[in-house]
């Protein structure tokens, strides 16, 4: 739903301005990186979606949330999610819109046989991110109740809150389309109004790497540390893609994850290459990236293992650094 705030909309090209503030990022109206929604609904949803994701359908309920992926057979990402639950046998993938035909496509080719329908239910819904020290304040203000635990969801008449970091505060927030104008009414009073990108960056920080369009099936979901966020079950049995997946953790080794990184200039754009300084070669590419100030950007890419230790450029030959991560990138299970 392209929603128009405008009036209420903080403009600032330094993400650290916004940290110590309460900040409402609008996730849905911004025209090339806006988040959607794509529904699954039936009473075989479950049954089906546990036979296609990385996580366990098991751990999602009406209280809780989680974050997970759909991949080809050769265990590549079509796309990475968070799978949230709204009704008896409904279910919401939140994710980049663009990347909603793909996994429409990839799981309307098994869902033939299932009781259960897939449709874009995007403009159904208005989602916000809402981060800052009184977010939780807030979201208990319209919501009834702030969920405290990671991936802890809340179901309110005003919409789901879920709460994606517990550390620093922050929820992501899907808000029926007929109740969004009183919402954001209620928020705008205290809080700063921005878009997308924020929330982008803050994902960035908490090393929380998406699909996008650009790197439909490029990476598996190790790739993008998913088993160290909640987003693989390695004991929930046969999924698409799977066998590729728990080889992948058992009998091999990880010769690439993600990483947090910075340069200046213009941010690159997904799957952009990274190679070592004064080689063509390329060692890594890039998941996501923000501008955050000035001229300074931060992203995560997924980088070979053994290239970390060495200088590393950008494709327009900028030097890129290392920024710290809050877990610890494996190159094993």
């Amino acid at each position: 739903m392209h929603t128009d705030w405008t009036n209420n909309h903080t403009d600032t090209n330094d993400f650290s301005q916004l940290a110590d503030t309460a900040v409402v990022s609008l996730l849905d109206n911004d025209t090339t990186n806006r988040y959607g929604l794509l529904e699954i609904s039936g009473p075989d949803s479950a049954k089906f979606l546990q036979g296609q994701l990385t996580c366990n359908m098991q751990d999602i309920t009406l209280q809780h949330s989680r974050t997970g992926a759909h991949c080809t057979h050769k265990g590549r990402m079509v796309a990475s999610f968070r799978l949230v639950q709204n009704s008896a046998h409904s279910y919401l993938f939140c994710m980049p819109q663009p990347v909603i035909p793909a996994l429409q496509k990839s799981l309307g080719k098994y869902i033939v046989f299932s009781k259960a329908t897939l449709r874009d239910a995007s403009d159904d819904y208005v989602q916000l991110g809402i981060s800052g020290p009184e977010a939780a304040q807030q979201i208990h203000a319209l919501f009834g109740s702030a969920p405290a635990a990671l991936h802890e969801q809340h179901i309110h008449d005003n919409g789901i809150v879920i709460c994606v970091n517990e550390t620093t505060p922050r929820f992501l927030c899907i808000v029926p389309a007929a109740h969004a104008k009183n919402v954001m009414a209620a928020l705008a009073v205290t809080a700063a109004i921005t878009d997308c990108h924020y929330w982008h960056w803050l994902n960035i920080r908490d090393g929380i790497g998406e699909v996008r369009e650009q790197t439909i099936e490029e990476f598996i979901p190790q790739m993008l540390n998913m088993q160290l966020l909640d987003g693989i079950s390695f004991t929930k049995g046969c999924y698409t893609g799977q066998e590729i997946v728990a080889r992948m953790q058992y009998r091999g080794t990880l010769k690439k994850g993600m990483y947090r990184i910075t340069g200046n200039g213009t941010a690159p754009l997904s799957n952009d290459p990274f190679f070592f300084a004064q080689q063509e070669q390329a060692v890594g590419h890039l998941v996501m990236a923000e501008n955050i100030a000035g001229t300074r950007w931060e992203g995560l890419a997924v980088i070979t293992h053994d290239a970390i230790e060495h200088p590393l450029n950008a494709a327009d030959g900028a030097a890129v650094t290392l920024l710290p991560l809050p877990y610890t990138v494996t190159t094993n299970g």
